[in-house]
């Protein structure tokens, strides 16, 4: 009886090794799994995927501490902790995790781990001295492409650049599911440094690579930091293989939209254009997009209402798209408005503001309250519509002129609040408008 107790005593202790590494390997892909959606962005994902590991790792480990499982558990436990932001309790679960190890590649593996730790939590000599003892160590895979990109962004931090490069490059060769951080990193700093070729490379790897397309918004605040430091033209230019990138049609679509704004605030109009329409001839959001934006240069530009009124033709292919129907729509009250204006002048007043906030047709707007101060100029509204013009002029001489005309209107309850003065009566005329514009509306 005695042996086949201790038999069955034995198995017992095999199942449950065996259920503890289960329960390891199972929160190792888990972690897999939460790494590769933040590097693709999807933080929230990620976050929920990193709490079911730190709960099965934490369960595990509090269940069977002596385990020869548990190092790597608290391994895992301490990575993801990390992930979510909780520095203490990483730094706390490496600690113990090193501690608990004699495997010269784990314990170098964990260094690497605790020198992210120290940089986001601001320590960077600390982080650097832990990121060099690591990369002595035997490391490899994703540990080392890690270590590297962390020293690589360290001392590039420091503008240490050729060693820096050089890091991220090993990351990238280390680890591929690292290279687009290292793009990234090297899109970054190459900005930060004034290094355009850097920049240029960084971003042809990016939009040679299909996983980077999730991180679109990253890459557009980059290209958008490249703009502030070279211009439009330049940061267009790092965007030439928009068109031929291997990421999908939505994420290629926006970087290609993005390439085109930047073109056209360069001045390039026509090369915008082209790149613009050759977007709004496809299909989904992105071609929504495209004919948003061409119809917005129109309409900036538009100086007179059938320019305006043509961009309907544009729109309406797209007109399934919320922003694109409501476009039409304020298009339309636009058409409505200056109908009204034929034989009630404040109806200019009314597509002035139309034009002027639903559309951005600033021409159409100075234009339409210039005709409605003409046409009711003993209106209390008249020295609003005047002001309003002025606003919208950018011509030197047409902001004097104005401000001329203003002269003569220097009691009104508008003038005298533009200025800072006391302005009696200013809520009333206001009010009084706001219903007035209603009227207008159903009319």
């Amino acid at each position: 009886m005695r042996s086949v107790g201790v038999t069955i005593a034995g198995c017992l202790l095999v199942l449950s090794g065996c259920s503890y590494h289960n329960v390891v390997h199972n929160a190792a892909g888990l972690y897999a799994e939460a790494e590769a959606h933040r590097r693709a962005g999807r933080d929230s994902v990620a976050h929920v995927q990193y709490s079911l590991v730190i709960e099965k790792t934490g369960q595990a480990f509090r269940a069977r501490p002596d385990s020869e499982w548990a190092g790597e558990a608290l391994f895992l436990l301490a990575r993801s902790r990390l992930r979510v932001g909780d520095l203490r309790a990483a730094d706390a679960a490496l600690s113990e995790a090193r501690h608990r190890t004699q495997h010269p590649a784990l314990r170098a593996e964990i260094l690497v781990y605790q020198a992210i730790v120290q940089f986001e939590a601001g320590d960077r000599n600390g982080a650097l001295e832990r990121a060099n003892e690591a990369l002595e160590g035997p490391i490899k895979g994703e540990a080392l492409a890690e270590a590297h990109l962390l020293r690589g962004r360290l001392l590039l931090g420091r503008r240490l650049t050729d060693q820096g490069w050089w890091d991220l490059d090993r990351a990238s060769e280390a680890y591929e599911p690292l290279r687009v951080e290292a793009d990234l990193d090297r899109l970054r700093f190459g900005v930060r440094h004034d290094d355009r070729s850097r920049a240029r490379w960084a971003l042809e790897g990016l939009l040679a690579h299909a996983e980077a397309g999730p991180r679109t918004d990253t890459i557009v605040a980059l290209v958008g930091q490249a703009t502030a430091r070279w211009g439009a033209s330049e940061a267009a230019r790092l965007l030439a293989g928009a068109d031929s990138s291997t990421w999908d049609r939505t994420a290629r679509g926006r970087i290609a939209l993005e390439r085109a704004r930047l073109l056209d605030l360069g001045g390039d109009t026509i090369a915008a254009a082209a790149q613009a329409w050759s977007i709004a001839r496809g299909l989904g959001q992105s071609a929504a997009e495209a004919r948003l934006l061409i119809s917005s240069w129109r309409l900036t530009r538009s100086r007179d209402l059938r320019e305006a009124f043509a961009v309907r033709a544009i729109l309406l292919p797209a007109g399934g798209d919320p922003r694109v129907a409501q476009t039409l729509e304020s298009i339309e009250l636009l058409e409505h408005f200056t109908t009204v204006g034929l034989n009630e002048a404040l109806g200019w007043f009314a597509a002035a503001e139309v034009a002027r906030d639903q559309l951005g047709a600033v021409h159409l707007a100075r234009g339409f309250f210039l005709a409605y101060a003409d046409g009711a100029p003993a209106d209390p509204w008249a020295p609003k519509a005047l002001l309003a013009a002025l606003e919208v002029s950018s011509a030197e001489g047409d902001r004097s002129w104005l401000r001329g005309r203003l002269e003569a209107h220097a009691r009104s309850p508008y003038v005298l609040a533009a200025f800072g003065g006391p302005a009696a009566g200013f809520e009333e005329l206001e009010e009084e408008l706001d219903v007035r514009l209603r009227e207008l509306t159903r009319r």
